[in-house]
């Protein structure tokens, strides 16, 4: 069952247009009852503190602490019913802290006061929006509901699933399974779970008070988790009714309780990307829902594959709930498919499909484990297999739209410089693949700003003349590494830039970035991380001798991560060494699979054979501890384009397949497949196989508009009207 959208205008984010020069300011806003109103209830969320006065009366006051910016609050003492007539709600608000910045989400700089609110009843339904005043003002929207840094609020209505920009659904799931059980009867029907039985554990775990705004959404609830992890722990639960369930794959979760019994029934519940992690991580999801007798709870959505619940209550009293859980995120259209008599392959790209697409929510997440900002590495990457898949982009575009109108001048995108280059590749890529050029135009003057930002710190003759804030890869690398990796991300964007600003002069782009010479013997350095070297040969900067050189006597070894292991592939495909590529294909994404994967890894390492803990084996990255390693990252979704532009053959050569080559590759001993690759004109389906005499054949379905190079090697079944 899909959960669908209310048909109710969803709060906003709002305040003074001044935002945080005015940390003292009155929201008001008018409004006409056409008759009496019963079942009324207000619900707000705020920086700082309030009074709240309704036609001139003092409703309530509520001090200012963090925490009043998380949630929902209702407000107890609000009347419940009002009589016909003109009404005026107002909240007169005082904040002394602010939502704080770091150069990580600068991009957030006018997002750091705010208050949301929602006023309800028998037909009435009022929501924080602009229309509101702020003092003499006209309200402003600071965000919508779900953006950072708020994120999620607690206490939300269910139906706010939506998110802001109206576009997520939940969706039941139905392969939930029972692994183990303690004190409690458990079925498990699809999405349903009844738990049933006598409490044998009783207990009240306190919610920590927030002590101070957070830079977003997940470190506020990074930091909760923490603290009732370690209330947990010293509670007395050896009695407690306890299930741990697997929901089947990794997801965006969500579970709806309803108590069908006669008393109250406490749930501790602890979600995990792993059974380790469940276990043995002290900041893993830790929760506390209270389900009153005939209610109905629903939670947050966080990320994970395992839970755990512990089932509280009066002991020796009877309880009977029934939990159903859901899938959350942006409802797709999967247009990219691939079936082929390679059983991994296949397993591959409809894996890499399910990490891209749950990955899809109020910004395109790096992952649904951890941080819920827009990371422009990530989703740079992320957006190479959602060409293929998806015929919507529209969360790719918002969150390109959010780094570059974003962040000012004077700042590099997430506070590290290459991912300024990254955002204009990004820009430069979507293009190429979409032929969007009404989206292109629209970001003409935060292209022009982040252009001139880069030639700005930039010498003449040298490239890029910064030297901190890099980053490249998630492994251990030197400076000096950095650096010359850094410079062939400058060469690859100036090679885009170039190319864009050639087809939409309208951007009047003026740019005039130097590019430093340098040897290929600069980047192949024995020694150096596997990413220098695939950066070098990607950028040109590498010579044709010197990259063959390199990739005919290369042997995989760790460290390397899917980002790494990528380019190489895409390396080897540059040079037509298409089983090398799917060789490295097959052993880092099969290899995966091989441990249990349901969703492709922020890192990986070839030979983890009899790991316990994943996240501790798979740490690269110097900075993380072992469990902020995260099993779901859509940066790993990116064989999907490998397979679509190698083994389906399906390669642009236009802005927006205009025209396209189709050349497939049998690779990997596979003799037969077909797919559909996703374009803005239609979907393009390519079929082919071996024949008898080992002679390929191929078969295109290919939508109206698009004009097929060399035809005459195809068989072309028809074109769609």
């Amino acid at each position: 069952m899909e959960t669908h959208s209310v048909d109710v205008k969803l709060p906003l984010w709002i305040w003074h247009p001044e935002r945080e020069k005015r940390l003292s300011l009155v929201l008001t806003r008018t409004f006409k009852a056409e008759h009496d109103i019963s079942q009324v209830s207000f619900h707000t969320a705020f920086t700082g503190g309030a009074r709240i006065l309704l036609d001139g009366a003092l409703i309530a006051t509520v001090d200012e602490q963090a925490g009043n910016a998380g949630a929902f609050m209702q407000i107890a003492s609000f009347p419940a019913a009002l009589a016909a007539g003109e009404h005026e709600l107002r909240l007169e608000l005082t904040c002394s802290e602010i939502v704080p910045l770091a150069e990580v989400n600068y991009y957030l700089w006018d997002r750091r006061v705010g208050a949301i609110a929602y006023l309800q009843g028998e037909g009435l339904w009022l929501a924080s929006d602009e229309e509101w005043a702020a003092d003499e003002s006209q309200a402003a929207v600071i965000c919508l509901l779900g953006e950072e840094p708020f994120g999620d609020l607690e206490n939300s209505p269910s139906s706010f699933v939506i998110g802001g920009f109206g576009d997520i659904r939940a969706y039941d799931l139905n392969h939930v399974t029972l692994l183990q059980g303690k004190a409690i009867q458990a079925s498990v029907s699809g999405s349903s779970v009844r738990l049933t039985g006598q409490h044998g554990a009783d207990g009240n775990l306190t919610l920590p008070k927030q002590e101070q705004l957070q830079l977003f959404y997940h470190l506020r609830k990074q930091d909760e988790w923490k603290a009732m992890r370690g209330i947990q722990s010293e509670m007395a639960l050896e009695e407690a009714s306890t299930v741990v369930l697997d929901i089947g794959a990794e997801h965006n979760c969500r579970f709806i309780a309803v108590n069908n019994g006669l008393s109250a029934v406490k749930l501790l519940w602890n979600g995990g990307e792993s059974q380790h992690e469940l276990n043995h991580y002290d900041g893993c999801i830790t929760e506390w829902v209270v389900v009153e007798p005939g209610q109905t709870v629903c939670t947050l959505p966080q990320g994970f594959r395992y839970i755990q619940l512990q089932v509280l209550g009066e002991a020796g009293q009877p309880f009977d709930l029934e939990l159903t859980f859901q899938t959350v995120h942006v409802a797709l259209n999967q247009v990219g498919r691939l079936e082929s008599d390679s059983e991994q392959l296949n397993e591959i790209f409809n894996v890499a499909a399910h990490t891209s697409r749950i990955c899809h929510q109020i910004g395109l997440w790096d992952g649904i484990k951890r941080d819920r900002l827009n990371w422009t590495f990530d989703f740079y990457l992320a957006a190479k297999s959602d060409y293929f898949l998806w015929d919507d982009y529209a969360v790719i575009r918002r969150a390109v739209r959010e780094l570059g109108f974003g962040t000012p001048s004077g700042h590099w995108m997430n506070s590290i410089c290459e991912y300024t280059l990254w955002w204009i590749k990004t820009v430069c890529e979507y293009y190429v693949q979409t032929g969007d050029k009404a989206f292109v135009l629209e970001l003409k003057e935060p292209l022009q700003r982040h252009v001139g930002w880069v030639q700005q710190n930039t010498r003449s003759g040298d490239g890029l003349l910064v030297q901190e804030g890099i980053l490249v890869e998630w492994v251990p690398i030197s400076d000096h590494e950095k650096r010359i990796a850094l410079q062939a991300i400058y060469a690859l964007t100036l090679q885009d830039l170039k190319k864009l600003s050639a087809n939409l002069p309208e951007l009047e782009l003026e740019f005039s970035w130097p590019l430093k010479a340098l040897a290929s013997s600069e980047f192949m350095k024995p020694e150096y991380a596997l990413a220098v070297k695939t950066l070098g040969i990607a950028s040109g900067y590498v010579s044709d001798e010197a990259a063959v050189a390199f990739l005919e006597s290369y042997t995989m070894q760790d460290p390397l991560t899917p980002l790494s292991g990528f380019q190489l592939a895409e390396c080897y495909s540059r040079y037509g060494r298409h089983e090398q590529a799917h060789d490295v294909i097959s052993r880092i994404w099969g290899g995966m699979l091989d441990n249990g994967a349901t969703t492709f890894w922020e890192a990986c390492k070839l030979d983890i054979t009899g790991a316990q803990d994943f996240h501790d084996a798979l740490t690269t990255y110097t900075a993380y501890g072992s469990y902020r390693m995260s099993l779901c990252h859509a940066w790993s979704s990116t064989p999907v384009k490998w397979i679509g532009e190698i083994v389906l053959g399906v390669q642009p050569l236009e802005p927006g397949y205009r025209s396209v080559r189709i050349a497939p590759t049998p690779v990997g001993g596979i003799r037969a497949c077909s797919g559909t690759v996703n374009t803005p004109l239609g979907p393009l389906t390519v079929k082919w196989h071996l024949d008898e005499k080992g002679e390929l054949q191929t078969f295109v379905t290919a939508p109206a508009g698009m004009k097929l190079v060399e035809p005459d090697r195809l068989n072309i079944e028809q074109e769609s009207l």
